[in-house]
């Protein structure tokens, strides 16, 4: 893995570990994966001018996105709600308000939002600079 992406992934960790005597943190492992959710491992990461984006994305009552891809490797955190992923091939996973995705690299899906509620995702996207983060079919 590039050293760039060890340093960033270093500093994130220490930020969440970081306590205080004045407060206790709880932590806990949302995911921990070498593969994204249909089971294709991560190749090595040879990743030249790095670059880690974060997104806040709401998916309203009923909604789904369009069919897309990522290139790059991306994790979405539900943060609220239920997101069902469905690919192309209609295979499809269901996430609630807490759990993690390791995204699907290459190949096309879409979310839709499934629950009763908004579904609020938090999505960390690490890739080479200039990477588009999706690309709609």
């Amino acid at each position: 893995m590039n050293k760039a992406i060890k340093s960033i992934i270093v500093l994130f960790v220490m930020m969440l570990c970081v306590t205080s005597s004045s407060y206790s943190a709880e932590k806990n492992v949302s995911l921990q994966t070498t593969s994204t959710w249909d089971n294709v491992k991560y190749k090595k990461l040879k990743i030249k001018n790095p670059e880690v984006t974060v997104l806040k994305i709401v998916i309203n009552v009923g909604e789904k996105l369009p069919m897309h891809k990522h290139d790059l490797v991306n994790i979405a955190y539900v943060k609220q709600g239920t997101l069902t992923v469905i690919t192309d091939e209609n295979k499809e996973i269901t996430l609630h308000e807490g759990e993690a995705l390791p995204e699907l690299i290459g190949k096309y899906h879409y979310g839709k939002n499934t629950g009763n509620k908004p579904v609020e995702l938090v999505v960390f996207y690490i890739g080479e600079k200039g990477t588009p983060l999706s690309v709609n079919k």
